[in-house]
């Protein structure tokens, strides 16, 4: 009797900041939207655009440039919002 060995593969989404390459695990995606209206709240950190209104619920959004200490973007035409699932104090979140 042989033992096989058992692979398992994961799927990253990938996104470029400037130079630098990032990813994220596929399986934490849950949809990637095209820019659409933002709310802005106030008293935020520069990093927290807003909120956005999905499907009825309210989800933050969040400038990845800006919160990992890059510049703004001159033009968000390649922008998208990516939302995600985490676990967060043993509750599921969208982000």
């Amino acid at each position: 009797m042989s033992v096989q060995g058992i692979t398992q593969t994961s799927q990253y989404l990938t996104f470029k900041l400037d130079n630098e390459i990032y990813a994220m695990d596929i399986t934490t995606v849950r949809e990637v939207l095209d820019i659409t209206q933002i709310t802005k709240v106030p008293q935020m950190p520069d990093f927290m655009c807003g909120v956005i209104n999905l499907r009825g619920s309210v989800v933050p959004v969040v400038d990845l440039r800006l919160k990992f200490g890059l510049e703004k973007a001159a033009s968000v035409r390649e922008a998208c919002i990516v939302i995600i699932e985490i676990i967060l104090d043993d509750e599921e979140t969208v982000l």
